[in-house]
């Protein structure tokens, strides 16, 4: 870390003013009136207070997300420090999201993510699942840096881990309707039955319907835009025979259509984007598509867990299984003509099982631990239709089987009461099968130098470590110092068609550092966490553009090594029961440290370019020189994606009791400075303008919290924010934008 780094690292801490997204899960029961309450999360795989846990972690319940006036995760955006959760922008329904500067983003499914999702303990592989819609959730956790011991697999840069709703212990009805701007409509129902059967078993019934008319025109054939229209279902089962054994089975269902996205052209210079309607050159909720690009989702899946009390402590058993189908048309060019152009339909159906066991020993001894062990398999088919331009279409039959094994523990030793050394580790192993087959068309006509069909595997391990030193100066105070590594697997280009665009790529790797403080002050009604961390990414996987069978195509290979590093300052003050405010800031340097490759796919005859950094390479198409080289050249110059230097939120809370009941004011400010949302070219369509989004709400609870009324208006100065920008190959730059404002009407009941 350069000196002047460290001296403006020193410096935001030092003139920052603070806090904590303390959205979170509160001990059962309690209420501790004027101070912060308590926040259990299970980010080492045990109950624990978010303050004993030598982990940054950001939490938020369903009351926080209610709070927010959201419908899925990314609209937590902003809210916890150096996370940013967004829409990957040109496949409609696939979330993007960074922790630390590290993001990933790719809608195909041979792209492991950087950052893992785990719902109700159990990983979900495809990055389709993963746009979540917050209904019947009792928790989300963001878990900030590797997690590569405890927490399934792909954890390279956090992890989100989503806990829904369990069945209660009393009979429970719940319906909440909510009608709001751009045609949002929506209903959610909940029942539960209490506990029955001599209270070994208690079920619960969610539904979820949600229609949204969009906020975006497409001019050419009249159609809204970014639309949705979201049905989905719940349910759960809880046995309990005996105070040594639970075991909670929760199955779910989903069904998800999404018209859109609207892309906002940015001018290339080329006479096509000339020929583009002028209204959709100015104004960024119009936009010419030729056809309707859509996005259509089914998946279903669930988990069964079961803990024992068993052999002086708890033995856990988790089994999952996802199901997905997905289904997606996109005009990937942003042009109007040639028609067809660059005309891509993914059609998608892959499913997961997965099975973890684990031990956790009681707590309270000099040692406690938690071992177990980790299986994982998913097999998955995709069919590519390209309509490259109106002559020319590629057809690819892709299949992917991926096979996952690990073994983990940790071991926390108390030393003395105030200080605790944790040490652990996790050994994993991936194997991946893979076949291609990839079909050219000329007017019709098959096209066999252009073809391409092949079937690979290869196989990859690592084992990666976590040491944790702890040292408690007082039950209020603590803090922490931790060494810890993570692994993604290597994999296989999707998109490649011919084999030198295939892979297979290799594994990338982080080495991770950071130091903490957690501390309730002031009777607890003040909350000051803070964290500084550095993580060194080696053999980082990203995306270059290479010359394929019929065009130039995005592949993920190794590209370079990366570093960042930086601040995170949080707090929550709660003086009295009504009033909470929360705040967080953070300070985040990002930059590769070493990236010599040819990324922009422009292909010369070898001749030196400026800033060249290795000898120019010959290109090859299915093991033919094209008399073209690719000339790696230096782009540490690059900015990664959606890593902004500064971010930080404030928020309040506020409540009024009054005899007809409870009226509940909360506001929130999030400011992001401005940021690349591609990475791959510092043109500055590529960039998210620095911004501050306003939201807020006003709701009245009745005496008896039977029914509630609330008004939400999001995004209330009506910034324009776009949530990325792409270009695929040599087309224009294509912006996606995030709703304008919207206001809602909220009403719950209860009984």
């Amino acid at each position: 870390m350069h000196l002047t780094a460290q001296r403006a690292l020193l410096g935001s801490a030092l003139a920052a003013v603070l806090a904590t997204p303390a959205f979170a899960q509160t001990a059962s029961g309690a209420d501790d009136g004027a101070a912060v309450q308590e926040v259990i999360v299970t980010a080492q795989r045990r109950s624990e207070s978010v303050q004993d846990v030598p982990i940054a972690v950001a939490a938020f319940t369903a009351s926080a997300v209610e709070a927010a006036g959201v419908s899925n995760i990314t609209g937590l955006n902003g809210l916890a420090p150096n996370v940013v959760l967004q829409t990957e922008g040109l496949v409609a329904n696939v979330p993007m999201v960074s922790i630390r500067g590290m993001s990933s983003s790719d809608p195909d499914p041979n792209a492991d993510p950087k950052i893992s999702t785990i719902i109700d303990g159990v990983y979900v592989p495809f990055v389709s699942s993963t746009m979540l819609d917050l209904f019947d959730i009792d928790q989300v956790e963001v878990l900030k840096g590797p997690q590569g011991v405890l927490f399934g697999k792909n954890n390279l840069a956090g992890t989100i881990n989503i806990t829904t709703a369990r069945p209660t212990d009393d009979f429970g009805v719940e319906a909440r309707a909510t009608v709001g701007s751009n045609g949002l409509r929506q209903f959610r129902g909940k029942v539960n039955t209490g506990r029955f059967a001599d209270g070994m078993l208690a079920a619960k019934l969610a539904i979820n319907a949600r229609t949204y008319d969009g906020y975006s025109t497409n001019v050419i054939t009249g159609a809204d835009l970014n639309t949705d229209d979201v049905q989905s279902y719940r349910g759960a089962i809880d046995f309990r025979p005996s105070d040594a054994v639970s075991s909670v089975l929760v199955v779910d269902w989903l069904k998800e259509k999404t018209n859109g996205p609207a892309p906002h052209v940015i001018d290339n210079g080329s006479a096509a984007y000339k020929l583009l309607p002028d209204i959709v050159k100015t104004d960024i909720r119009k936009a010419a598509v030729p056809f309707n690009p859509f996005a259509a989702t089914r998946s279903y899946g669930g988990s069964w867990t079961t803990s024992v009390d068993a052999a002086g402590g708890q033995i856990t058993a988790v089994l999952g299984y996802r199901h997905v189908n997905y289904l997606t048309r996109g005009d990937f060019d942003g042009l109007i003509t040639p028609v067809p152009g660059l005309d891509v339909t993914r059609d998608f159906s892959g499913h997961s099982k997965s099975a973890e066991v684990r031990f956790v020993s009681p707590s309270g001894h000099m040692i406690d631990y938690v071992i177990g062990v980790y299986l994982q398999s998913d097999d998955w088919s995709q069919d590519n239709t390209v309509l490259s331009t109106p002559t020319v279409t590629s057809l690819a039959f892709l299949k992917q089987s991926t096979d996952s094994y690990a073994a983990f523990a940790l071991a926390n030793i108390h030393l003395s009461d105030a200080l605790t050394v944790s040490a652990g580790g996790r050994y994993s192993k991936d194997k991946k099968n893979y076949d291609i087959n990839t079909r050219v068309t000329s007017n019709g006509v098959f096209v066999a130098a252009s073809s391409f069909q092949g079937a690979f595997k290869k196989d990859w391990s690592e084992f990666t470590p976590r040491l944790t030193a702890q040292y408690r100066f007082s039950p209020e105070a603590m803090a922490y110092a931790t060494f810890s590594k993570g692994y993604k697997a290597g994999g296989y280009n999707s998109r490649g068609t011919v084999p030198e665009n295939v892979g297979p790529y290799d594994p990338e790797t982080v080495t991770a550092y950071e130091v903490g403080a957690k501390t309730d002050m002031f009777d607890r009604t003040l909350r000051f966490n803070a964290a500084i961390f550095l993580n060194r990414f080696h053999d980082l996987q990203s995306a270059v553009t290479r010359q394929g069978a019929v065009r130039a195509e995005n592949v993920t290979v190794n590209i370079a090594a990366a570093e960042t590093y930086g601040l995170e300052l949080e707090a929550t003050y709660r003086p009295t029961r009504a009033f909470t405010l929360t705040a967080n800031f953070a300070r985040l340097y990002a930059k590769y440290t070493d990236f010599c490759a040819d990324t922009d796919g422009v292909f010369t005859n070898g001749a030196a370019e400026p800033r060249q950094c290795g000898n120019a390479v010959p290109v090859l198409l299915n093991g033919n020189p094209t008399g073209t080289f690719a000339v790696p050249v230096d782009s540490t110059n690059l900015d990664l994606s959606n890593a902004p230097k500064y971010s930080a939120s404030l928020s309040g809370d506020y409540k009024i009791d009054a005899p007809f009941g409870t009226v509940g004011l909360h506001g929130d400010a999030r400011y992001t400075s401005r940021y690349n949302t591609w990475g791959r070219n510092n043109d500055p369509a590529y960039y998210r303008a620095r911004v501050l989004l306003l939201n807020g709400n006003v709701s009245l609870t009745s005496p008896d919290e039977r029914w509630a009324v609330s008004v939400y208006g999001r995004n209330l100065t009506n910034q324009k924010v776009i949530s990325g920008a792409i270009s695929a190959g040599a087309t224009p730059i294509q912006q996606f934008y995030q709703a304008p404002r919207e206001f809602g009407v909220d009403f719950t009941v209860r009984y």
